[in-house]
C-alpha cells in the first residue's frame, strides 16, 4: 500500500507531441507503456479552412510517471457482496 500523500506530487513533463491520428497516438501511448511512461491525452477541435470544418486533434503529453487527479483515491471502494456481509 502506498502512501496517498506521495502520490500527489505530480510527474514531470518529458515532451508534448502534437498529433493528427488516433494511429498516432496510439503508437505513443504503446512507446510510452514499454518505457514505463506516464501520459496524459487530451483531444481538441481545430478549424480546418480548406474544409470548412472542424478536424479532431490530440495533445499527448509524456512524464516521467503516471499523473494523479485531485479527488482520486487509490483505495478500492466496498462491493455489494462486502456491503451485504
Amino acid at each position: 500500500m502506498t502512501d496517498l500523500d506521495e502520490t500527489l506530487v505530480q510527474p514531470d513533463l518529458i515532451a508534448t507531441h502534437y498529433l493528427t491520428s488516433i494511429d498516432e497516438v496510439t503508437e505513443h501511448l504503446r512507446a510510452a507503456n514499454q518505457l514505463g511512461l506516464g501520459v496524459r491525452v487530451r483531444s481538441y477541435l481545430e478549424t480546418d479552412e480548406e474544409l470548412d470544418g472542424l478536424i479532431e486533434r490530440w495533445e499527448v503529453e509524456l512524464l516521467t510517471g503516471s499523473p494523479v487527479h485531485e479527488g482520486e483515491t487509490t483505495e478500492e471502494e466496498p462491493t455489494e457482496a462486502a456491503a451485504a456481509e
